[in-house]
């Protein structure tokens, strides 16, 4: 997967007086970035105010660290999905708004990580890396869309959200939380959820409250995108629930399997199976 590191070029674009949307002009190697620049407000001075806040320079040791290990990191997730991984990975400011998210259009993915998002540290941002690209893996397995009945080139970004159903979003998630567990299982289980101790320990001892409340979800209006929202399942409860939970319900799968290697490569076949063979989140009384 190609790697841009925007980060640092909008850091010596601001500390070379440069301004707006200069370096995605200058740059060869940001050019194809410029739209999207200008669609997300990644000009120079934004970054510039950014990078020299509190909160920024707090997380700045982090950032560099994790900008040295990336190639190893993004190696580590394509030999165990064995394959080079379409689309570009972006190494951006995270300007206190985003961590990470994928997004995909005509059948290229552009992965965008705000690498010094405050209180991430380097295991944080390796979890999330490997979360996000597990999504690009998915989406460019040929059976995963095929019932849209055309080329992944072909495919918009409307027409993938829009078949982006309830028991996909949950496959998705739950496939790639379990996949950073997986690759990188010296990471605390806590880091792959993205929670804090306290949210941890909530949803560790509410695991039946939320797999009733996400079974009835399913069976009612099936919006388990209302699960991003705290106290969801009850009052107090973290955002994303549905995460822990659907990535609970897939190890289910391959539980039997104790060699740390296979696990992960039972899992990758995972990976490559529609979200109908999953009747696991298809509602009903769940499992």
């Amino acid at each position: 997967m190609r790697i841009i590191n925007l980060y640092s070029k909008l850091q010596a674009a601001g500390e070379a007086g440069q301004k707006g949307y200069a370096p995605y002009e200058t740059d060869p190697e940001l050019r194809p970035l410029a739209r999207h620049a200008r669609n997300w407000e990644m000009d120079v001075e934004s970054a510039r105010e950014w990078l020299a806040s509190p909160e920024a320079l707090a997380q700045r040791e982090s950032a560099r660290r994790y900008l040295e290990q990336a190639p190893a990191i993004v190696h580590r997730v394509e030999a165990a999905f064995g394959r080079e991984l379409p689309g570009t990975l972006i190494l951006a400011p995270s300007y206190d708004e985003f961590d990470g998210f994928a997004r995909y259009e005509l059948g290229e993915h552009t992965v965008l990580l705000g690498i010094d998002y405050p209180g991430s540290d380097l295991d944080y941002l390796k979890a999330l890396t490997a979360h996000e690209l597990s999504h690009v893996y998915r989406d460019h397995a040929p059976e995963v869309w095929r019932h849209l009945g055309k080329p992944l080139s072909e495919i918009s970004r409307r027409e993938y959200l829009d078949a982006s159903s309830a028991q996909e979003h949950l496959v998705s998630e739950g496939l790639a939380t379990l996949f950073s567990q997986l690759l990188f299982p010296e990471i605390p289980p806590v880091v792959h959820h993205y929670y804090d101790e306290a949210e941890w320990r909530w949803v560790e001892q509410n695991h039946d409250l939320i797999h009733r409340s996400l079974i009835e979800c399913l069976n009612d209006d099936a919006n388990v995108w209302s699960y991003y929202s705290d106290s969801r399942v009850a009052p107090g409860s973290p955002s994303r629930t549905q995460y822990y939970w659907a990535a609970r319900v897939l190890s289910e799968r391959i539980a039997s399997i104790e060699d740390p290697s296979k696990k992960l490569r039972a899992l990758v076949e995972l990976h490559e199976r529609p979200a109908s063979h999953f009747n696991e989140f298809s509602g009903r009384s769940g499992s």
